[in-house]
């Protein structure tokens, strides 16, 4: 099994419900950060969270991409993703983390990557609300937070459900229209297949014509959707995924250059610097100074 260089934490770390394929997780953010003191230093997390603003400033990186914290500010991260804060003393909200097996307990034909805001590839991880929208999300989350607070019959029923219409909601603020993204249907669940399939498959350095050949198209149409949708060609967005992992593991990790080349699938060191200072303009150890 690959050994993991970054911290990640479990949902079982925040005290989750304890059935492993149920776990799901609620709190204010004031008491979370409270209590998880060490859940401040940059670490990857095992399941989806979303975290609503109400109050404080502050600055909130995911990916070596940072976003402004103010109320009425909504984020989402997905499984993986490398993410830390600075944060004003008097910042809270709410913060709810769940996986996608106890999503699928009450909904085993719907998955959490279908809703864009989980999706890293097309779509940005905030969304700023309105007063207005933030008062019918709330009485959604009151519902979550007493509901996680009590032990009742069918709690768990009761909270996916919830769940289920919280993310709903949340979709229709934030679902951007074709005329603003360039997406249709067809190609939006092209483009999420494309994303699974290069997170599982970067470090292996398949060609186009393998991603293709698994999503059941042509190598040319999946390079034209590629680039008519998002500007980059497959080509790029497997490196783009490879050196998102090179720049977490330079900056997170204890491991050398040359560790890290082994770690994406390089076995010539130079090859790999010669790529990381052609797409950066930095070599590995420059980068690792810059963002230390």
């Amino acid at each position: 099994m690959q050994k993991e260089h970054l911290p990640i934490y479990q949902i079982q770390d925040f005290e989750a419900l304890t059935h492993k394929d149920r776990y799901f997780y609620f709190s204010s953010f004031a008491s979370h950060l409270q209590e998880h003191l060490f859940i401040r230093e940059p670490h990857k997390h095992n399941f989806y969270i979303i975290l609503f603003v109400t109050q404080g400033s502050g600055t909130h990186t995911i990916d070596f991409k940072e976003y402004e914290v103010k109320p009425g500010t909504v984020f989402f991260m997905t499984p993986g993703q490398v993410h830390s804060w600075q944060l004003s003393t008097d910042a809270d909200g709410y913060i709810i983390f769940f996986t996608q097996e106890f999503y699928a307990r009450e909904y085993p034909n719907k998955l959490l990557f279908e809703f864009p805001f989980f999706n890293a590839l097309l779509y940005n991880p905030v969304l700023s609300i309105t007063e207005e929208h933030e008062a019918a999300l709330m009485p959604i989350l009151l519902l979550l937070r007493e509901e996680h607070s009590q032990t009742r019959p069918m709690r768990e029923v009761m909270l996916s459900r919830y769940l289920d219409i919280l993310l709903i909601q949340l979709y229709r603020l934030y679902q951007p229209n074709e005329a603003q993204t360039g997406f249709r249907g067809k190609e939006q669940t092209l483009l999420q297949n494309l994303e699974k399939l290069i997170d599982l498959h970067y470090k292996e350095h398949q060609p186009v014509a393998f991603y293709a050949e698994r999503l059941h198209v042509t190598p040319k149409y999946l390079n034209e959707t590629c680039k008519n949708s998002l500007g980059n060609t497959t080509k790029e967005l497997i490196q783009y995924r490879t050196l998102l992992e090179a720049q977490r593991l330079l900056v997170h990790a204890e491991l050398t250059s040359s560790q890290i080349a082994a770690e994406l699938g390089y076995f010539d060191n130079t090859y790999f610097f010669r790529f990381f200072k052609k797409h950066t303009g930095l070599t590995p150890e420059q980068f690792r100074t810059k963002n230390k």
